[in-house]
């Protein structure tokens, strides 16, 4: 009673900036995911948020609700690179797109066995695919219409794609840990050496060398992977709070490392996960990370 409310939503920290964060938009939201425009430098960027899918058009410094109320807790939002008008957003309740530049937004759920989506990748080479409680599933006409991948793992949290290799995606879940697909998703492997966690939320491909991969999850800290996710070893020195929901990996110095704790805010390396401090937003829940590249 009486208490102030912190703040909440997002945050942005300029490059040198060390342990020093700027919030931009509505400062009482949950904000569970963030994504840039593609080809916008900056000027366009999306927030996955509890009340919607949050727009801005001049980098931040003002802000829109792009949904109507039937859109709430947004888990993940996703524009198409190839298209600046069309942008997917998933939620507990599904999948949702538009294809006017946010005006308008329409439900796309077809074949999905779960409708709790928490994520989705627009994929390199084409194609979509989601993460859905009851599994992964993919779409190759712009998510009309959705088949089961082949990883039926309930409790799927966490899909990525290799940036080398379109073929080579990694799944993170709830209690049955991470798997590999080296065939586009057909046939699926536990990714198992080195590991002794089995929930993961966070995995990034180092965008320089494509042998390194990270991955982290509850109380995993970070793991990392130099031989293409053959094998891992847990990368934790420093890092005061192992609870990882993100991790990103700076495409102009891939030495330089961030991991979003839930409760202890933001670490960085600079060696590439072999130590890390604090950077910054202590006790925070940090649910996503995105790294400015213009």
């Amino acid at each position: 009673m009486g208490a102030a409310n912190p703040e909440t939503g997002v945050f942005v920290q300029q490059s040198g900036d060390d342990t020093v964060w700027a919030h931009t938009g509505s400062r009482t939201i949950r904000a569970f995911g963030a994504a840039q425009g593609p080809g916008s430098r900056g000027r366009v960027m999306y927030i996955a948020a509890g009340n919607g899918v949050h727009l801005t058009r001049d980098g931040g410094r003002t802000w829109k609700i792009t949904t109507g109320w039937r859109v709430t807790e947004v888990m993940c939002v996703a524009p198409d690179p190839s298209d600046t008008n069309t942008v997917y957003c998933t939620t507990p309740y599904g999948i949702f797109k538009t294809t006017d530049g946010c005006a308008t937004w329409s439900a796309m759920n077809a074949g999905l066995g779960s409708l709790y989506v928490p994520a989705l990748i627009v994929r390199k080479g084409g194609g979509l695919s989601c993460v859905s409680e009851d599994g992964l599933f993919e779409s190759a006409d712009g998510a009309r219409h959705w088949e089961r991948m082949g990883l039926s793992v309930r409790g799927t949290r966490v899909l990525a794609q290799s940036p080398f290799d379109p073929l080579f995606l990694i799944a993170g879940t709830e209690e049955y840990g991470l798997f590999v697909s080296r065939d586009g998703g057909r046939v699926w492997s536990r990714s198992e050496s080195g590991v002794d966690h089995m929930t993961f939320y966070a995995v990034a491909f180092d965008p320089v060398n494509p042998d390194i991969v990270y991955a982290g999850g509850y109380v995993t800290g970070v793991y990392k992977s130099v031989d293409g996710a053959k094998s891992w070893k847990r990368t934790n020195e420093g890092l005061a709070n192992l609870n990882v929901h993100a991790i990103a990996v700076d495409p102009r110095d891939d030495s330089r490392v961030y991991a979003a704790t839930l409760w202890g805010g933001v670490y960085a390396s600079t060696d590439g996960g072999a130590n890390w401090k604090s950077a910054g937003l202590g006790g925070a829940q940090v649910w996503s990370i995105v790294i400015d590249t213009f």
